[in-house]
């Protein structure tokens, strides 16, 4: 059986986060890139790839975020990860950026990942031992807290960093961590490899429709 190697691209967050996955995590990075992001991506995948010592035409699989997370940012990951897959002739792997986030934050409890939508919501969901227990939405901090009142477990609040998550207050009890792990998202890649599409069959999960609402 072939060995599989797994290239994770993320950019939902405010950070690029890029993985590296053969046989356990290679390598990767984490770069604020900001309005670069379109730019500087290829560039930066090529410098995880020349620092990881592998070639591009090594990977069998890339493996996105699909969202939810930022309408923008999406746009540009989706884009240059699929015809990156299509030129190297491998499928994608569909992640949720969310449940990548979770992965990116160990606990042994409820894992509760944030990402913004807006200044007073965000999108969340919620893992329990790497299985999902709650569905990914859009959520006001009193809905989130109302969704998450039947769990009995520890609860563990994590968001990347952003100013705007519940910046009109409600942020108490949120462990805030630089960037989701390029790692945990190759490893993800890995796990649901199964899942692979076409790069021309990915699409993005916004769980609400572009230019409704403020756009983060």
């Amino acid at each position: 059986m072939a060995t599989e190697t797994i290239l994770s691209i993320d950019c939902a967050n405010r950070w690029t986060c890029l993985g590296l996955w053969r046989n356990g995590p290679v390598g990767q990075m984490e770069l604020n890139l900001g309005r670069r992001q379109a730019a500087q991506l290829p560039l930066a995948v090529e410098a995880l790839m020349n620092l990881a010592e592998f070639q591009l035409s090594g990977v069998t699989a890339v493996a996105l975020t699909v969202g939810p997370g930022y309408f923008t940012a999406l746009r540009i990951g989706l884009a240059y990860g699929s015809a990156l897959a299509f030129a190297l002739g491998v499928p994608v792997v569909p992640l949720s950026s969310l449940e990548v986030l979770a992965r990116s934050f160990p606990a042994d409890g409820l894992v509760v990942p944030l990402i913004a939508a807006s200044r007073s919501r965000a999108f969340s969901g919620a893992w329990l031992h790497g299985r999902q227990v709650l569905e990914e939405a859009e959520r006001s901090r009193e809905d989130l807290d109302a969704a998450l009142s039947g769990f009995k477990e520890a609860k563990y609040l994590v968001a990347a960093a952003d100013e705007r998550l519940f910046s009109e207050g409600d942020s108490g009890g949120i462990t805030v961590i630089p960037s989701a792990s390029g790692t945990a998202a190759a490893g993800l890649g890995f796990e649901r490899r199964e899942e692979a599409v076409s790069p021309g069959g990915i699409r993005a999960r916004y769980l609400r429709e572009p230019g409704l609402g403020r756009s983060v």
